[in-house]
């Protein structure tokens, strides 16, 4: 059976609604939820919505939960949604047909990869994971369940994936949204399941994603400070415990004793980010979004689960605002004995096409290279300069250094990026130590983030390098 579990919660939630909710609306008004959401800035919100269109689990009202949970995300205005405990595909259909300008993917629709094989059990009364989110900001790129080899241990509901394309800062991106719903219970059994779902999604993402913008939201159903299972770790500690890759943006409401649901102590409805996600976060923006005042008998006519919400800076649409040009890429110790492959790219990480006819790049000694007159860099492109057009590959943006070469030194050196007036842009220094390796570069990390730190390109790609690409090798 896949029945969230409710002996441990149903009386605390019988009395936390009683006590809490003293003074509300009228019964069926429509409720007049405020706004959360950013209009420049992304906003994901997570939320279980308790066996949503089943006529014989959870809330008893169907035509009157399906009121409230339009009402609270028409109202809390996010951009992103993943959701979990969808059991009628028609009553999603009509959530969604009900919130214009947004559009929605439930697991068991044709579209998702998988979905039906994994999500139509129960003749299609399953609990399903689904994501909707701004039609206008990203469209739909793939959507697939992932992890089915770990079928039994997410209690028969593996995550899906869902990857947006849209305009994020100016430029083009991919953002990859994994929606979960983790098996139930504060049982050593439930534990037992948690735990190897959550090795199993550590090293997909190690693996898979190793430098792009990853979000994993939904019902983890435990906490991540220590687990609801009693004198147990939290299982996803192999996260918490590999902070340089992954982050909790809700882990702080965890540690500060903040619940998740109406009747449970815990935070178990979590956002989860890699790094290059992270770097987005906007602190302190992670909440657990209470609507009782707003709603109703909120816990029994809605769901037992609080709306999660958090914000993060991607820009929206095309005002990426104002360029931000950065050294990327150094490759000083190039593949063989050639210095022609010697390569230094540049990124432009804002919003806005930026003139770079008069800038230099120069090592710690000399200007190697003046960029041309009619030099642009587009937002979200690279232009990569070589020791020498012999080693230039096809497909990327790229120029010979116009002295000859970039005499970048294997023993340590400084690449320095100056504007036509002289003024420098941006400059790095790297050790003897981070050029050891033949052809392998030195990167930022993140990828493409204008304060990353600089590690060798091997620890975050499975590439030794990738000048005038993305880490991954995928193009700008």
């Amino acid at each position: 059976m896949k029945l969230r579990l409710r002996a441990l919660i149903g009386v605390l939630a019988a009395a936390v609604t009683l006590a809490t909710l003293t003074t509300v609306p009228a019964a069926n008004a429509a409720a007049s939820i405020p706004s959360q959401g950013s209009p420049t800035q992304l906003d994901v919100g997570n939320w279980n919505v308790e066996w949503f269109g089943a006529p014989d689990f959870g809330p008893t009202d169907e035509a009157l939960q399906q009121q409230n949970v339009h009402d609270v995300k028409a109202g809390l205005d996010m951009d992103v949604w993943g959701l979990s405990e969808v059991v009628s595909t028609s009553a999603f259909d009509t959530l969604v047909a009900g919130l214009p300008g947004y559009t929605g993917v439930v697991a068991n629709d044709p579209i998702v990869t998988n979905g039906a094989q994994y999500y139509s059990d129960f003749g299609d009364t399953e609990q399903k994971v689904a994501l909707v989110w701004r039609s206008s900001m990203a469209t739909l790129v793939s959507a697939k369940v992932v992890l089915a080899n770990q079928n039994s241990n997410f209690a028969g509901r593996p995550p899906v994936e869902f990857t947006l394309r849209g305009t994020f800062d100016g430029v083009t991106r991919d953002l990859v949204f994994i929606v979960l719903h983790a098996k139930s219970g504060a049982t050593q059994d439930a534990w037992n399941l948690r735990n190897p779902a959550s090795q199993a999604l550590k090293s997909y993402l190690d693996t898979t994603y190793p430098t792009q913008n990853v979000f994993v939201i939904g019902d983890w159903n435990d906490d991540v400070d220590t687990s609801i299972a009693p004198g147990k770790a939290s299982p996803y500690a192999n996260f918490v415990n590999d902070p340089a890759r992954y982050t909790f943006p809700t882990r702080a409401l965890s540690l500060a004793g903040v619940p998740s649901t109406a009747g449970y102590p815990d935070f178990i409805d979590h956002q989860l980010t890699t790094n290059e996600v992270q770097a987005k976060y906007v602190a302190g923006s992670a909440t657990a979004f209470q609507p009782q005042a707003y709603v109703p008998n909120y816990a029994t006519t809605t769901s037992d689960h609080y709306p999660v919400l958090a914000r993060y800076d991607f820009v929206l649409g095309g005002g990426g605002g104002p360029a931000n040009v950065i050294i990327n890429e150094v490759l000083a110790n190039e593949p063989g004995s050639s210095t022609a492959g010697e390569a230094i790219e540049i990124v432009n990480t804002g919003g806005t096409a930026v003139s770079i006819a008069g800038w230099t790049v120069a090592d710690g000694s000399a200007v190697r290279h003046t960029f041309a007159a009619g030099t642009t860099l587009q937002p979200g492109k690279a232009i990569t300069v070589f020791g020498a057009a012999s080693a230039i590959p096809g497909g990327i943006v790229a120029v010979a250094a116009g002295t000859g070469g970039l005499n970048l030194s294997n023993s340590g050196d400084q690449v320095i990026l100056r504007d036509s007036a002289g003024a420098t842009v941006q400059s790095m220094s790297y050790s003897s130590s981070q050029a050891n390796s033949d052809g392998v570069s030195i990167n930022r990390s993140p990828d493409g983030s204008a304060t990353g730190s600089w590690v060798k390109h091997d620890t975050i790609s499975s590439l030794p390098r990738s000048p005038g690409q993305r880490a991954d090798g995928t193009a700008y």
